[in-house]
Protein backbone atom coordinates (compact mmCIF):
# COMPACT_ATOMS: atom_id res chain seq x y z
CA UNK A 1 0.00 0.00 0.00
CA UNK A 2 1.66 3.26 -1.11
CA UNK A 3 1.18 6.42 1.20
CA UNK A 4 -1.56 7.90 -1.31
CA UNK A 5 -3.47 4.58 -0.12
CA UNK A 6 -2.89 4.58 3.17
CA UNK A 7 -4.00 8.60 3.59
CA UNK A 8 -6.97 7.85 2.00
CA UNK A 9 -7.68 4.74 3.85
CA UNK A 10 -7.45 6.53 7.21
CA UNK A 11 -9.88 9.71 5.95
CA UNK A 12 -12.24 6.74 5.03
CA UNK A 13 -12.00 5.10 8.52
CA UNK A 14 -11.86 8.71 10.32
CA UNK A 15 -15.03 9.70 9.10
CA UNK A 16 -17.05 9.02 11.73
CA UNK A 17 -15.01 10.48 14.55
CA UNK A 18 -13.94 13.80 12.00
CA UNK A 19 -17.30 14.25 10.63
CA UNK A 20 -19.00 14.25 13.88
CA UNK A 21 -16.28 16.54 15.45
CA UNK A 22 -16.74 19.24 12.33
CA UNK A 23 -20.65 19.27 12.63
CA UNK A 24 -20.58 19.41 16.71
CA UNK A 25 -17.58 22.00 17.18
CA UNK A 26 -17.43 23.71 14.11
CA UNK A 27 -21.30 24.21 12.45
CA UNK A 28 -23.15 26.34 14.63
CA UNK A 29 -26.87 26.06 16.11
CA UNK A 30 -27.98 29.23 14.66
CA UNK A 31 -26.87 31.51 11.39
CA UNK A 32 -27.55 35.20 10.95
CA UNK A 33 -28.47 35.98 8.20
CA UNK A 34 -27.31 39.25 5.81
CA UNK A 35 -30.91 40.83 6.41
CA UNK A 36 -30.33 40.50 10.18
CA UNK A 37 -32.46 36.95 10.42
CA UNK A 38 -31.37 34.41 12.98
CA UNK A 39 -32.62 30.76 11.86
CA UNK A 40 -31.46 27.19 12.96
CA UNK A 41 -28.40 26.24 11.35
CA UNK A 42 -29.35 22.37 9.39
CA UNK A 43 -26.92 20.19 9.75
CA UNK A 44 -28.67 16.77 8.43
CA UNK A 45 -26.52 16.15 5.42
CA UNK A 46 -30.01 17.29 3.12
CA UNK A 47 -29.41 19.58 0.24
CA UNK A 48 -31.45 22.19 2.14
CA UNK A 49 -28.24 22.81 4.45
CA UNK A 50 -25.87 23.68 1.42
CA UNK A 51 -26.99 27.20 0.79
CA UNK A 52 -26.16 28.01 4.72
CA UNK A 53 -23.49 25.68 4.69
CA UNK A 54 -21.96 28.01 2.15
CA UNK A 55 -22.94 31.11 3.40
CA UNK A 56 -21.52 30.39 6.36
CA UNK A 57 -17.83 29.33 4.83
CA UNK A 58 -18.17 32.63 3.36
CA UNK A 59 -18.90 34.57 6.42
CA UNK A 60 -15.48 33.08 7.83
CA UNK A 61 -13.02 33.16 5.29
CA UNK A 62 -12.96 36.24 3.11
CA UNK A 63 -11.01 34.79 0.19
CA UNK A 64 -9.08 31.73 -0.76
CA UNK A 65 -5.81 32.55 0.52
CA UNK A 66 -7.49 32.88 4.20
CA UNK A 67 -8.91 29.13 4.39
CA UNK A 68 -5.63 27.46 2.67
CA UNK A 69 -3.82 29.16 5.93
CA UNK A 70 -2.43 26.06 8.06
CA UNK A 71 -4.53 27.00 11.08
CA UNK A 72 -7.97 26.50 9.17
CA UNK A 73 -6.86 23.15 7.64
CA UNK A 74 -8.75 20.72 10.35
CA UNK A 75 -11.69 23.44 9.30
CA UNK A 76 -10.90 22.62 5.62
CA UNK A 77 -10.67 18.98 5.76
CA UNK A 78 -14.00 18.51 7.96
CA UNK A 79 -16.13 20.89 5.00
CA UNK A 80 -14.59 18.70 2.61
CA UNK A 81 -16.16 15.36 4.48
CA UNK A 82 -19.61 17.00 4.62
CA UNK A 83 -20.08 18.36 1.56
CA UNK A 84 -18.99 14.85 0.12
CA UNK A 85 -21.16 13.35 2.35
CA UNK A 86 -24.16 14.94 1.36
CA UNK A 87 -23.45 14.87 -2.49
CA UNK A 88 -23.72 11.00 -1.91
CA UNK A 89 -27.42 10.87 0.20
CA UNK A 90 -28.83 12.95 -2.68
CA UNK A 91 -27.20 11.64 -6.15
CA UNK A 92 -25.21 8.16 -4.99
CA UNK A 93 -21.63 7.70 -5.87
CA UNK A 94 -18.43 6.64 -4.29
CA UNK A 95 -15.31 8.29 -2.23
CA UNK A 96 -12.56 8.08 -4.49
CA UNK A 97 -8.65 9.25 -4.95
CA UNK A 98 -5.63 9.79 -7.10
CA UNK A 99 -2.70 11.58 -7.37
CA UNK A 100 -4.25 14.39 -10.33
CA UNK A 101 -8.18 15.18 -9.09
CA UNK A 102 -8.82 17.21 -6.48
CA UNK A 103 -5.70 18.44 -5.38
CA UNK A 104 -4.50 15.16 -4.13
CA UNK A 105 -7.39 15.38 -1.49
CA UNK A 106 -10.28 12.61 -1.89
CA UNK A 107 -13.30 13.24 -4.08
CA UNK A 108 -16.68 11.86 -5.21
CA UNK A 109 -17.74 10.00 -8.23
CA UNK A 110 -20.99 10.41 -8.43
CA UNK A 111 -23.17 7.76 -9.89
CA UNK A 112 -24.46 8.71 -13.54
CA UNK A 113 -27.36 7.43 -15.95
CA UNK A 114 -24.52 5.13 -17.27
CA UNK A 115 -24.41 3.42 -14.32
CA UNK A 116 -22.91 3.51 -10.37
CA UNK A 117 -19.88 5.79 -9.53
CA UNK A 118 -19.80 5.94 -13.50
CA UNK A 119 -20.16 9.94 -13.51
CA UNK A 120 -17.12 12.57 -14.06
CA UNK A 121 -15.42 13.37 -10.23
CA UNK A 122 -16.81 15.94 -7.91
CA UNK A 123 -13.47 17.72 -6.88
CA UNK A 124 -14.60 18.84 -3.64
CA UNK A 125 -11.45 20.95 -2.93
CA UNK A 126 -11.80 22.70 -6.30
CA UNK A 127 -15.40 23.62 -5.42
CA UNK A 128 -14.56 25.01 -1.89
CA UNK A 129 -11.54 27.29 -3.59
CA UNK A 130 -14.17 28.23 -6.44
CA UNK A 131 -17.41 29.20 -3.99
CA UNK A 132 -14.96 31.28 -1.65
CA UNK A 133 -13.85 32.87 -5.02
CA UNK A 134 -17.20 33.53 -6.50
CA UNK A 135 -18.84 34.68 -3.19
CA UNK A 136 -21.99 34.20 -4.67
CA UNK A 137 -23.83 31.46 -2.40
CA UNK A 138 -24.53 29.00 -4.72
CA UNK A 139 -22.21 26.93 -5.83
CA UNK A 140 -22.27 24.21 -3.83
CA UNK A 141 -26.32 23.66 -4.73
CA UNK A 142 -25.50 24.36 -8.43
CA UNK A 143 -22.70 21.14 -8.89
CA UNK A 144 -25.83 19.72 -7.42
CA UNK A 145 -28.07 20.25 -9.69
CA UNK A 146 -25.66 19.29 -12.22
CA UNK A 147 -24.64 16.03 -10.80
CA UNK A 148 -28.97 15.36 -10.62
CA UNK A 149 -29.30 15.97 -14.35
CA UNK A 150 -26.44 13.83 -15.48
CA UNK A 151 -28.62 10.89 -13.25
CA UNK A 152 -31.62 11.58 -16.24
CA UNK A 153 -35.17 10.61 -15.15
CA UNK A 154 -36.60 12.20 -12.50
CA UNK A 155 -33.00 13.03 -11.20
CA UNK A 156 -33.43 10.87 -8.08
CA UNK A 157 -30.24 8.58 -7.01
CA UNK A 158 -31.04 4.75 -8.29
CA UNK A 159 -30.02 3.36 -5.03
CA UNK A 160 -29.79 3.97 -1.53
CA UNK A 161 -28.21 6.20 0.39
CA UNK A 162 -24.28 5.53 -0.15
CA UNK A 163 -22.94 8.18 2.79
CA UNK A 164 -20.70 7.05 5.11
CA UNK A 165 -21.04 8.32 8.25
CA UNK A 166 -23.70 6.35 11.30
CA UNK A 167 -25.27 9.83 11.86
CA UNK A 168 -24.23 12.85 13.93
CA UNK A 169 -25.53 13.15 17.15
CA UNK A 170 -27.21 16.73 18.04
CA UNK A 171 -29.71 18.29 20.61
CA UNK A 172 -32.46 16.40 18.79
CA UNK A 173 -31.18 12.76 19.23
CA UNK A 174 -29.17 12.70 21.94
CA UNK A 175 -29.04 15.04 25.12
CA UNK A 176 -27.45 18.63 25.65
CA UNK A 177 -25.07 17.40 28.18
CA UNK A 178 -23.99 14.32 25.47
CA UNK A 179 -23.44 17.07 22.68
CA UNK A 180 -21.31 18.91 24.78
CA UNK A 181 -19.12 16.47 25.88
CA UNK A 182 -18.63 14.96 22.68
CA UNK A 183 -18.11 18.35 21.19
CA UNK A 184 -14.57 18.48 23.59
CA UNK A 185 -13.78 14.77 23.55
CA UNK A 186 -13.90 13.60 20.15
CA UNK A 187 -11.21 16.42 18.60
CA UNK A 188 -8.99 14.89 21.75
CA UNK A 189 -9.63 11.22 20.64
CA UNK A 190 -6.78 11.04 17.43
CA UNK A 191 -4.53 13.54 18.88
CA UNK A 192 -4.77 11.71 22.26
CA UNK A 193 -3.57 8.41 20.82
CA UNK A 194 -0.97 9.28 18.76
CA UNK A 195 0.84 11.18 21.92
CA UNK A 196 0.00 7.86 23.58
CA UNK A 197 1.54 5.89 21.48
CA UNK A 198 4.88 7.94 21.17
CA UNK A 199 4.90 7.07 24.67
CA UNK A 200 4.69 3.07 24.63
CA UNK A 201 7.34 0.86 23.51
CA UNK A 202 7.76 0.95 19.80
CA UNK A 203 5.28 3.25 19.04
CA UNK A 204 5.25 1.83 15.27
CA UNK A 205 4.10 -1.38 16.08
CA UNK A 206 0.30 -0.08 17.48
CA UNK A 207 -2.56 -0.78 15.01
CA UNK A 208 -5.88 0.04 15.58
CA UNK A 209 -6.30 -3.77 15.20
CA UNK A 210 -6.74 -6.65 17.20
CA UNK A 211 -3.81 -7.98 18.31
CA UNK A 212 -2.91 -4.26 19.60
CA UNK A 213 -5.69 -4.80 21.52
CA UNK A 214 -4.42 -8.29 22.97
CA UNK A 215 -0.96 -6.78 23.52
CA UNK A 216 -2.79 -4.27 25.49
CA UNK A 217 -4.72 -5.98 27.63
CA UNK A 218 -1.37 -7.84 28.79
CA UNK A 219 0.02 -4.82 29.63
CA UNK A 220 -2.38 -3.18 31.76
CA UNK A 221 -2.03 -6.35 33.92
CA UNK A 222 1.40 -6.10 34.36
CA UNK A 223 1.13 -2.75 35.30
CA UNK A 224 -1.37 -2.43 37.74
CA UNK A 225 -1.78 -4.38 40.84
CA UNK A 226 -5.44 -2.95 41.43
CA UNK A 227 -8.06 -0.41 40.82
CA UNK A 228 -6.49 1.66 42.76
CA UNK A 229 -3.65 1.92 40.80
CA UNK A 230 -5.19 3.32 37.66
CA UNK A 231 -6.22 6.05 39.35
CA UNK A 232 -3.34 7.56 40.76
CA UNK A 233 -3.02 10.94 39.13
CA UNK A 234 0.68 10.21 37.39
CA UNK A 235 -1.17 7.95 35.81
CA UNK A 236 -4.44 9.76 33.59
CA UNK A 237 -2.10 9.72 30.61
CA UNK A 238 -1.48 6.31 30.66
CA UNK A 239 -5.43 5.56 30.82
CA UNK A 240 -6.85 8.54 29.35
CA UNK A 241 -4.71 7.38 26.35
CA UNK A 242 -5.30 3.49 26.62
CA UNK A 243 -9.35 4.42 26.56
CA UNK A 244 -9.05 6.39 23.37
CA UNK A 245 -6.95 3.71 21.97
CA UNK A 246 -9.42 0.78 23.00
CA UNK A 247 -12.55 2.97 21.91
CA UNK A 248 -11.29 4.01 18.54
CA UNK A 249 -9.71 0.40 17.34
CA UNK A 250 -12.96 -1.26 18.17
CA UNK A 251 -15.09 1.43 16.61
CA UNK A 252 -13.31 1.13 13.36
CA UNK A 253 -12.94 -2.45 13.26
CA UNK A 254 -16.65 -3.74 14.30
CA UNK A 255 -18.21 0.13 12.89
CA UNK A 256 -19.62 1.73 16.12
CA UNK A 257 -20.04 5.31 17.26
CA UNK A 258 -18.24 7.14 20.12
CA UNK A 259 -21.54 8.34 22.76
CA UNK A 260 -21.42 9.42 26.17
CA UNK A 261 -23.30 8.33 29.04
CA UNK A 262 -25.33 11.63 30.31
CA UNK A 263 -28.47 11.17 32.52
CA UNK A 264 -27.69 7.64 33.65
CA UNK A 265 -27.87 6.30 36.41
CA UNK A 266 -24.51 6.06 39.15
CA UNK A 267 -24.24 2.47 38.78
CA UNK A 268 -24.32 2.51 35.20
CA UNK A 269 -21.56 1.43 33.59
CA UNK A 270 -21.95 4.16 31.09
CA UNK A 271 -22.42 7.06 33.52
CA UNK A 272 -20.16 9.74 32.65
CA UNK A 273 -18.48 7.91 30.39
CA UNK A 274 -17.67 7.70 26.86
CA UNK A 275 -18.35 4.36 25.14
CA UNK A 276 -18.80 2.95 21.79
CA UNK A 277 -22.51 2.14 20.41
CA UNK A 278 -23.01 -0.56 17.88
CA UNK A 279 -26.43 -0.96 16.20
CA UNK A 280 -26.92 -4.71 15.57
CA UNK A 281 -30.20 -5.49 14.20
CA UNK A 282 -32.84 -3.48 16.02
CA UNK A 283 -30.60 -3.53 19.29
CA UNK A 284 -27.49 -1.57 20.39
CA UNK A 285 -24.55 -2.93 22.11
CA UNK A 286 -22.24 -0.27 24.34
CA UNK A 287 -18.59 -1.18 25.19
CA UNK A 288 -17.10 1.04 27.60
CA UNK A 289 -13.49 1.59 27.56
CA UNK A 290 -12.72 2.70 30.99
CA UNK A 291 -14.84 -0.71 32.35
CA UNK A 292 -12.78 -2.76 29.97
CA UNK A 293 -9.18 -1.33 30.91
CA UNK A 294 -10.60 -2.40 34.47
CA UNK A 295 -11.39 -6.01 33.31
CA UNK A 296 -8.18 -6.41 31.87
CA UNK A 297 -7.01 -6.68 35.63
CA UNK A 298 -8.73 -10.03 36.18
CA UNK A 299 -8.27 -11.31 32.25
CA UNK A 300 -5.56 -9.64 30.05
CA UNK A 301 -7.46 -10.77 27.58
CA UNK A 302 -10.69 -8.95 27.73
CA UNK A 303 -10.08 -6.15 25.77
CA UNK A 304 -9.83 -7.96 22.63
CA UNK A 305 -12.46 -10.56 23.82
CA UNK A 306 -14.95 -7.63 23.95
CA UNK A 307 -13.83 -7.06 20.05
CA UNK A 308 -14.34 -10.65 18.94
CA UNK A 309 -17.92 -10.86 20.70
CA UNK A 310 -18.95 -7.42 18.75
CA UNK A 311 -17.81 -9.35 15.69
CA UNK A 312 -19.25 -12.35 16.04
CA UNK A 313 -22.53 -10.39 16.14
CA UNK A 314 -21.99 -8.77 13.21
CA UNK A 315 -21.27 -11.70 11.49
CA UNK A 316 -24.74 -13.40 12.69
CA UNK A 317 -26.67 -10.33 11.80
CA UNK A 318 -25.38 -10.25 8.29
CA UNK A 319 -25.49 -14.71 7.81
CA UNK A 320 -29.40 -13.88 9.21
CA UNK A 321 -29.60 -11.56 6.61
CA UNK A 322 -28.45 -13.50 3.96
CA UNK A 323 -30.70 -16.57 5.13
CA UNK A 324 -33.69 -14.41 5.13
CA UNK A 325 -32.69 -13.08 2.10
CA UNK A 326 -32.66 -16.83 0.68
CA UNK A 327 -36.22 -17.38 2.22
CA UNK A 328 -37.36 -14.02 0.18
CA UNK A 329 -35.87 -15.49 -3.15
CA UNK A 330 -37.37 -18.80 -2.56
CA UNK A 331 -40.74 -18.00 -2.01
CA UNK A 332 -40.41 -15.73 -5.16
CA UNK A 333 -39.65 -18.39 -7.08
CA UNK A 334 -42.45 -20.61 -5.87
CA UNK A 335 -44.75 -18.08 -6.79
CA UNK A 336 -43.77 -18.11 -9.97
CA UNK A 337 -43.70 -21.53 -10.52
CA UNK A 338 -47.46 -21.23 -9.40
Amino acid sequence: MNELQREFTAFINNMDVRLGAFVLADLPETFEKEDGETVKFPKDFGPQSLPMLELFVLSKFPSTEEILKPEHRRFFEGLIRYLGETYLRAIGGVWDHDEMTGNGMPFIRPDNAEGPAAGEPIPLVGIVLAAVDQRSAEVFTAVLNKARELLGGDGKPRRRCTGLSLGVLNEENSSEEEVEFLSRFIGTVEPGIAAWTQEQADPASWGFDRESLARLGKQVAVRYDGPDDMIAEDETPFTAGAMRFIGETVRRIAIGQWRYGAGLEADDPRSKQPFIRFVIGDQNLDLVPWRLIQAALENDDAIASALDAVIEMREQEAAEADESSDDSASAADGADED
